[in-house]
């Protein structure tokens, strides 16, 4: 039961995930039965069990001889009720801490709205700096720029839109180059985690055959080869860069992952392969750390006000 539910709230994250950033659409298929359960060592019964719960919640269609798909219809009405559902809950929490629903939109837009908080992006590729840029804006309302590890001490100063930041964010990857950056300049400054789920992800499917990346910057195709290098089936990924090789030559089934920035730069045009997924970058206890910027910093410049 415990391991059911589990692997259907793995199906339900990622499905809420890719319709949201635009790499899952309606009626588009998900992975089967079987590539599920090697993926995730489960048995096949127990994954049939968890895509049949969410088919009964209208998240997933089952289809005889066919493989799972997300509905081509009805899916945003239940995101709708999901959505309407997990609000009630808010609110009623909100009312157990004396925060009426009348309140409610005022105290949410004094912890969010108060004030306009910059957030510079500092990473060493173009399609992990658009990533990383496009979560901070979208889903935690930061004014964000990118930043390229290159130019953060290029000009012996740090770039303008650093200085001017109320809080510096990168990856593990490039702490050195940064913590002296934020240490000279006073500023708060977060190490992102990423999901380490999308990475794992694509080690296992190595393990069963090629891989394929789409991609922008030559940079990020050399960090994915290092990242898989020890992986048992590294010779199986392949890395394509939009505007430098065949897109084209993915065969249809060919596991695909495609950044942010390769899907906007194709403009809406069909990729072959079998497309994962996208998921939010950020971690849970990065999304965490972030919010409480957000939320403290909000308070401080209200109370100061």
């Amino acid at each position: 039961m415990g391991r059911r539910a589990d692997i259907a709230d793995l199906i339900r994250q990622r499905v809420f995930s890719g319709l949201h950033v635009g790499s899952l659409a309606a009626g588009q298929r998900l992975p089967s039965v079987r590539e599920l359960a090697q993926e995730l060592g489960a048995d096949p019964r127990v994954v049939m069990a968890a895509y049949r719960e969410l088919e009964r919640e209208g998240l997933v269609e089952v289809r005889a001889r066919s493989g799972i798909f997300v509905p081509p219809e009805g899916i945003h009405r239940q995101l709708r009720r999901r959505t309407a559902d997990w609000m009630v809950n808010v609110l009623i929490d909100g009312l157990q801490r004396g925060v009426s629903a009348r309140d409610f939109p005022g105290r949410v837009r004094e912890v969010l709205e108060t004030v306009r908080l910059r957030a510079a992006c500092i990473e060493c590729n173009h399609d992990q700096i658009n990533s990383l840029c496009g979560e901070l804006h979208d889903d935690y309302g930061f004014d964000a720029t990118g930043i390229d590890t290159f130019e953060l001490q290029a000009h012996g100063t740090p770039p303008g839109d650093v200085q001017q930041a109320d809080l510096l964010v990168s990856t593990p990857f490039h702490v050195i180059e940064v913590r002296p950056v934020a240490a000279q300049l006073g500023k708060p400054f977060i190490i992102a985690n990423l999901q380490v789920d999308y990475f794992a992800d694509a080690a296992q499917r190595l393990q069963e055959g090629p891989v394929y990346f789409v991609v922008t910057d030559p940079r990020f195709e050399h960090k994915l080869r290092s990242i898989y290098s020890p992986t048992s089936g590294a010779e199986g990924l392949h890395v394509l860069i939009v505007g430098r090789d065949d897109i084209d030559r993915i065969p249809e089934d060919a596991p695909t992952y495609v950044t942010r920035l390769a899907r906007d730069r194709l403009s809406g045009r069909r990729l072959p392969g079998r497309l994962i997924p996208e998921v939010r970058a950020f971690s849970p206890e990065t999304s965490r750390q972030l919010f409480s910027f957000v939320v403290q910093a909000n308070l401080a410049a209200r109370f100061e006000a």
